[in-house]
């Protein structure tokens, strides 16, 4: 076995077939071996010296982590929960509610109601962690997202709202393992995926995680579409942005983007979802989890007529673990949260089109994949059957995707103005998902799903004799 074997791995089974997640752990693991470099694919590991016996064993440890090579599911809900889901839709859960945090301040500055800012400023005035990993935009340049270590509540709040575009985090491993205290954590699924890996596995900057919070995430995109954007509003490409929000104002908010000459640009939230087919990621197309499972607490906008007319901004919250749930309790109490309990599956239906795109679409699109010759990431469980009437529909969805790839599309949508373009869209979006409901929903909540046995992947984190450790948890 060579230095470069496992790089060589991730480069054939990983980056070449386009199953990268962008996570940023491989970067995190051998931050003198590898960087990220800014492609047409989105940010992707290379090389930046050639690697030495002593970078073996973080490139095991990355290669055993990667969650484009899939995640093992089944084994990390028993590890984490002692037992797999009932529900494969919403995963694990103990509670769930809709709501928002009661103060005005941070309800506002959230996505959509603040709801995992209020805990973790809980969590840091309380003792109960020191710091807490998150996203800043702008916090080194203002059209880019950084992770960043949050100490208090003002360094929360600049870090609130929800930011679409692909941003790795775990690069931010070596600052994790060097911080002096317990951490929260706060990703996207497949982010927290890895993180969980890294725990299992035993990894230090990882075991300092004790809450672990994360958005529900269906779609994200490159960072040209930003640029798409602007261009369609006559911004030539050299004008430098100095702010980018991807939810200002009241919910569900809208994109502005304010760039050197003082110019501000908006756009509502379902009109600028026009960019979606041209700039989604990949990797928000090859994993099954859109209500991130692996949380102790998961968070996503409350999509029902009642909550939209109502306004101010609302969320449905997952209490996945004792944890979370004791520390809605304890904010519910404080009149610090305000929520609701509601049944599973009113939850479920206000997101039944992306659970459909993640439950069933994911698989459709991987089998696709691997008919032509590719390698796929594999998750330890999948749906027992898809009916063709769906896998039809799918040549829709994707097919608009690839389209949107094309250099002439790009050019093109870059050059319609918004006032066209996003009412189009929107109305489009709407026609669709009508037309269309009848087949993604058709039996999606009833949809059986089958178990892998504990796989292969399950030894590479856990070899032995080493004893399993148990999942970090807040002090008593």
């Amino acid at each position: 076995m060579t230095d470069l074997y496992d790089w060589e791995r991730l480069q054939r089974l990983v980056l070449s077939p386009g199953n990268c997640t962008h996570c940023g752990a491989c970067v995190g693991l051998a931050p003198t071996l590898l960087t990220l470099a800014e492609t047409n694919r989105g940010p992707l590991p290379q090389l930046q010296r050639s690697p030495t016996p002593a970078d073996e064993v973080d490139l095991a440890l990355a290669w055993a982590v990667c969650s484009g090579r899939g995640v093992p599911y089944p084994d990390l809900f028993r590890w984490l929960h002692g037992k797999l889901p009932e529900d494969w839709l919403l995963g694990p859960h103990r509670q769930v509610f809709t709501g928002y945090a009661s103060d005005p301040t941070i309800r506002r500055r959230g996505a959509s109601g603040g709801v995992i800012s209020r805990v973790l400023i809980h969590l840091l005035e309380s003792g109960q962690v020191e710091g807490a990993v998150v996203l800043q935009q702008g916090y080194e340049r203002p059209e880019v997202a950084t992770p960043v270590i949050a100490r208090n509540r003002a360094e929360v709040l600049a870090a609130a709202q929800s930011v679409y575009a692909v941003t790795p985090t775990l690069t931010l491993l070596p600052a994790m393992a060097d911080f002096d205290g317990r951490l929260a954590f706060v990703g996207l699924p497949e982010q927290v995926a890895v993180l969980r890996m890294l725990q299992v596995a035993g990894h230090p900057a990882a075991q300092k995680v004790v809450f672990v919070a994360g958005p529900y995430t269906g779609t994200n995109m490159y960072f040209g579409a930003v640029r798409a954007f602007l261009r369609s509003q006559g911004v030539a490409d050299q004008v430098p942005i100095t702010s980018l929000q991807w939810r200002a104002g009241e919910w569900p908010g809208y994109l502005q983007v304010t760039v050197a000459d003082g110019r501000v640009f908006r756009a509502k939230k379902f009109y600028y979802n026009y960019l979606i087919p041209f700039y989604i990621s990949r990797n928000c197309q090859i994993t099954p989890d859109f209500t991130n499972e692996l949380t102790d607490l998961s968070v996503g906008d409350a999509w029902s007529p009642q909550l939209e007319s109502a306004g101010g901004g609302h969320s449905v919250v997952v209490a996945r673990t004792a944890l979370a749930a004791q520390v809605l309790s304890t904010l519910q109490g404080q009149d610090e949260l305000t929520l609701t309990a509601v049944p599973v599956p009113q939850a479920l239906a206000m997101h039944g089109h992306m659970l459909d795109f993640k439950k069933r679409g994911t698989y459709i699109r991987l089998d696709w994949q691997q008919r032509r010759g590719r390698p796929i990431p594999h998750f330890g469980y999948h749906p027992a059957a898809i009916a063709p009437s769906r896998r039809w529909v799918e040549r829709v969805i994707s097919g608009s995707f690839a389209v949107g790839r094309w250099p002439l599309a790009r050019w093109l949508i870059a050059r319609l103005p918004l006032s066209l373009v996003g009412p189009a869209f929107n109305s489009l979006r709407q026609t669709w998902k009508g037309l269309s409901k009848p087949t993604k929903r058709q039996g999606l909540g009833e949809t059986p799903f089958v178990v892998a046995e504990p796989s292969d992947r399950w030894a590479e984190l856990t070899p032995a004799p080493l004893p399993l450790p148990p999942p970090p948890s807040l002090p008593d």
